[in-house]
């Protein structure tokens, strides 16, 4: 990656955080970068693809952020903070937010779904490496039941974050379900 391109990635990064996507022009963009706006469109085509590149690396971060905190010893306590961790995360987060909303969140969740598509074989780039070292960690313990795949709880995570998204769920029934589906994938030991 250049540093011109770094720089782009930065600004964007600041941009986004502070107004949303919808907010976010790419001229505000360009001048927190110091380019001029037809630069910007040299790296990125479109406000989209700038945001899905910001998006990654914010959600990636995120990821390695809450993961360096758990205790993943225990699979059921590592999974439900990792849970209810994320689900802060992306509270705070405009950037991470945006996973709720029809534009640029569209796009992001089908690029989370063509990732779930292809984990059944490769694992689930979309839960992180240190993620999936841990599944399979277990997996070969014999912490989790047999059938629970990468993809499987990969889509656990997008039906938890989709229930807790809903206003007519209280966070006392997305904590049960949590636990339900912790019940159901890890066996205690």
């Amino acid at each position: 990656m250049t540093p011109v391109n770094e720089r782009v990635l930065r600004a964007a990064r600041r941009v986004f955080a502070a107004n949303g996507y919808k907010a976010t022009s790419m001229l505000a963009v360009a001048e927190q970068a110091g380019i001029a706006v037809g630069g910007l469109y040299k790296y990125y085509p479109s406000k989209l693809e700038l945001f899905q590149a910001v998006y990654t690396e914010e959600n990636k971060s995120s990821k390695e952020r809450i993961a360096s905190r758990i205790d993943w010893s225990y699979p059921r306590s590592a999974i439900g903070d990792y849970l209810q961790a994320s689900i802060r995360a992306i509270k705070r987060n405009k950037i991470l937010a945006e996973w709720y909303s029809d534009v640029p969140g569209e796009m992001i969740r089908q690029v989370y779904a063509e990732d779930l598509k292809k984990s059944s074989k490769q694992g689930c780039d979309m839960l992180g490496d240190f993620f999936a070292e841990r599944i399979v960690s277990w997996r070969n313990s014999g912490q989790l039941r047999q059938g629970v795949t990468d993809r499987l709880i990969g889509e656990l995570f997008v039906a938890v974050f989709l229930m807790n998204e809903s206003p007519d769920i209280t966070p006392r029934t997305t904590q049960f379900a949590i636990d339900a589906l912790l019940d159901a994938i890890i066996i205690d030991k």
